[in-house]
């Protein structure tokens, strides 16, 4: 018997070891295994969450563009805010000088009149001392005879004829002189009230610059907030995204140049079929005329005729570029016209004093002081402008070629060269 017990735990051994073998071999085999690939639950949230982190991105990436636009809006408004101070400063400035020459001129008057009053002063003291009578001066013309009855009368006509004459001129005087009191006077009440829309100009520029200096900081960290968000997002870093909003930005950027310059060269074709179409009617004309004038006899040639007068002689551009080119990385500030900070039309103003052009520290009156130009035929020295119209423009540059100008832009930031090429760029600049 002990020979078969032996067999039995033999085969018990193989047995149990073949079915540990196969628990081994075969995972699946077993009585707790679990499914390993996600379930189509799973699925559907992982593409729920892509969906929703995508939506995020969406979302976020347009409230960055609305920043920007916001950004570019306050700082515009500054800038019309600046050249509304300057264009009240200007203002006030005229007033304050024919407040000045109305005073000279009324105190030149009274003068006058003082003068002519004392003589009629005197005239009436020595007319009293003869008895208050012209007639009663015939001691001094004595009468012996026809003749000198004649020479007194007409000493006593050429005495009335003095005396009417002093009269004249001391009414005449005073009229005049109280004209122009009345004329120095209304001349500084509008200097009054021009130096209080000056300092009103004043406070409201500062209160828009201050707006958008409180502005752009609260955008910025708005904007730094935004980008750390899609970095999360996106499972970049920071600075990585950071380079790609710039980098959007700068291609917003180039595409709104881009549609501006588009805009500004189809306006400039427009412009010169017009010109074409006004030069040929008069060549026309002139043809008409000339045709006229030699079937009728020739006049005879006009001795007082005189050549016509050149045109203004604006200087040397080098000098009015190398100016503005020595101001490069100082300092904006609104109002400013140098030396060490400056604003756009101060900057433009002051470089092309260097060539002895007197431009106005506004940018309306420069768009007026200045000749039109097509945007397609700019030279280096043309004053570039930013806005509605040259009019009412709020920012001006000077063209230095290449599509770039050297600008003052805005507060915060300095003095710089830039492309010409935005969306407000006016569709045709100023040559002085």
């Amino acid at each position: 018997m002990p020979s078969t017990r032996a067999h039995i735990r033999f085969q018990v051994v193989i047995a149990t070891g073949t079915a540990l073998a196969l628990a081994v071999t075969l995972p699946g085999l077993t009585a707790h295994a679990d499914p390993v690939y996600p379930s189509a639950g799973q699925v559907k949230a992982a593409q729920a969450a892509v969906g929703d982190k995508a939506a995020q991105i969406s979302v976020i990436e347009g409230q960055l563009k609305a920043s920007n636009a916001r950004l570019q809006e306050v700082q515009s408004a500054a800038e019309v805010a600046a050249e509304r101070y300057n264009l009240a400063r200007e203002l006030l400035r005229q007033a304050t000088d024919a407040a000045k020459a109305a005073g000279e001129r009324a105190a030149a008057a009274q003068e006058i009149a003082d003068i002519a009053s004392n003589k009629l002063g005197q005239f009436a003291a020595a007319t009293y001392m003869q008895g208050g009578n012209l007639g009663q001066l015939e001691a001094f013309l004595s009468s012996k005879g026809p003749q000198d009855v004649l020479d007194r009368a007409a000493g006593v006509q050429l005495i009335t004829d003095i005396r009417n004459q002093v009269m004249q001129d001391a009414d005449a005087s005073s009229v005049v002189a109280g004209v122009l009191r009345r004329q120095a006077a209304q001349a500084q009440a509008q200097q009054l009230a021009a130096a209080q829309a000056a300092e009103d100009a004043r406070v409201s520029a500062q209160a828009q610059v201050d707006v958008a200096t409180a502005e752009t900081a609260r955008i910025q960290k708005q904007q730094g907030a935004m980008i750390a968000q899609l970095a999360t997002l996106r499972n970049t870093s920071v600075t990585l995204e950071r380079q790609r909003q710039a980098g959007l930005k700068a291609e917003a950027e180039r595409r709104a140049a881009a549609a501006a310059k588009a805009r500004a060269e189809a306006k400039a074709r427009t412009a010169a079929k017009a010109r074409a179409a006004a030069k040929a009617r008069a060549d026309a004309e002139a043809r008409a005329a000339r045709d006229a004038a030699n079937r009728a006899p020739a006049p005879a040639p006009d001795s007082s005729s005189s050549s016509p007068n050149p045109g203004p002689v604006s200087g040397s551009v080098s000098a009015v570029i190398a100016f503005a080119q020595a101001q490069i990385g100082k300092p904006y500030e609104w109002g400013a016209a140098g030396p060490g900070t400056w604003d756009c039309s101060g900057l433009t103003m002051v470089a092309w004093a260097q060539a002895g052009v007197s431009l106005t520290h506004y940018t309306g009156w420069q768009w007026a002081e200045t000749r039109r130009v097509p945007l397609s035929a700019l030279q280096p020295g043309d004053l570039v402008f930013y806005g509605d119209s040259g009019a009412t423009s709020h920012h001006v540059g000077l063209y230095v070629g290449g599509g770039q100008m050297i600008e003052a832009p805005e507060t915060g930031k300095n003095v710089r060269y830039a492309s010409i090429w935005r969306s407000d760029i006016v569709s045709e600049a100023g040559r002085p």
